[in-house]
């Protein structure tokens, strides 16, 4: 992480048509954003999730140049993007981030001179939320991880293993965990809980047994499993003792990602730290026990108020494989971007 920076833009092309192009692909969609050398937001665009877990590499492609194209529709003809960098979730190996910067090259707007780096989204999310500085990033949302860095520019990333093998307090998680106290309660293993009627309503199933049905033929994917979350946490909010009992093992769950990212990379020293995520920006009822989970747990972290979205901690990395420094300037005019804009508009 550690590279000269120079402000001087790259040489495939003067300053004025020379552009850092930011790309945040998550769970449920793409955001493109580019930026000129001073940092002023020249384009965004919007697109499906090119995860290449959960799509075919031709869907990946089509969302991908979807939301670029649109982020150089106002640019003109000339522009060029001199550096791209992309925090893309489904992507963790070496392979994965060589698999999408081919299917990056391929696409008619990215010329061969420019430079492309992919990364797990984490990674954006905390360049982003710190403005560059050294921090934890702890996500809760289609997904879960946690995700840190040092002065001393080592990294760890905790969790985001996937739903299968944990994603722990991510809304999928959550609804899976639903499903299966509904199944329990309806058994009579567990006592009557608020879910059966909200899930079932959820699922317009007419008679309990048709869940093996709509679970195993017709299929329920994440995103669906996913939006029995809010259900849960509003069970939570009416006092029902399972999604209680979900609601803070989430929380408990999350803190422990926390946990182990800042024992890794700061010991007892103190660490400033972001909250990303649909599941974790949700407010009360949820919010507050996460922050109390996290308090207690490690007292030495500070949570801050994200100050840029995770596209624009993609222009910034996309600028500094560029040899672009973060100056003030850079970091005032991407802070004066309307965040509106960055909302899942398609």
């Amino acid at each position: 992480m550690n590279l000269e920076l120079t402000n001087h833009p790259a040489s495939n092309g003067d300053a004025a048509n020379c552009y850092y192009m930011g790309l945040d692909s998550g769970g449920t969609n793409t955001r493109a954003m580019l930026a000129n050398i001073a940092g002023d937001i020249c384009g965004v665009g919007f697109a499906d999730s090119a995860n290449p877990n959960h799509y075919p590499r031709e869907k990946v492609c089509d969302n991908l140049q979807k939301a670029i194209r649109s982020a150089l529709a106002e640019t003109g003809k000339n522009a060029r993007i001199s550096s791209l960098f992309m925090g893309a979730s489904g992507v963790s190996t070496l392979s994965d981030k060589d698999e999408m910067r081919s299917i990056l090259r391929s696409l008619p707007e990215i010329e061969q001179t420019t430079k492309i780096r992919v990364e797990n989204d984490t990674r954006i999310g905390l360049t982003g939320g710190l403005a560059g500085r050294p921090g934890i990033v702890l996500i809760s949302g289609t997904g879960s991880a946690c995700y840190g860095a040092n002065d001393a520019g080592e990294q760890w990333l905790c969790g985001g293993w996937g739903a299968i093998a944990d994603d722990i307090g991510s809304a999928p998680w959550i609804g899976t965990r639903a499903l299966r106290a509904v199944v329990q309660a309806e058994d009579g293993r567990m006592p009557p809980t608020l879910l059966r009627k909200m899930v079932f309503d959820y699922l317009e199933l007419q008679e309990p047994r048709q869940l093996i049905h709509r679970l195993h033929n017709e299929g329920l994917d994440r995103a669906e499993i996913g939006r029995l979350a809010p259900l849960v946490v509003e069970a939570f909010r009416q006092g029902d003792d399972a999604a209680s009992k979900i609601i803070h093992d989430a929380a408990k769950g999350l803190s422990e990602l926390l946990k182990a990212t800042v024992d890794r990379l700061f010991g007892s020293s103190p660490c400033e730290m972001i909250l990303v995520g649909g599941l974790a920006l949700s407010g009360p009822p949820f919010q507050p026990l996460l922050m109390e989970n996290i308090h207690n747990l490690t007292p030495n972290v500070t949570v801050r108020k994200p100050e840029l979205a995770p596209v624009q901690g993609a222009v910034l990395e996309a600028m500094r494989e560029a040899g672009i420094a973060w100056t003030d300037q850079i970091l005032a005019s991407l802070k004066l971007a309307d965040l509106s804009q960055l909302q899942n508009k398609k």
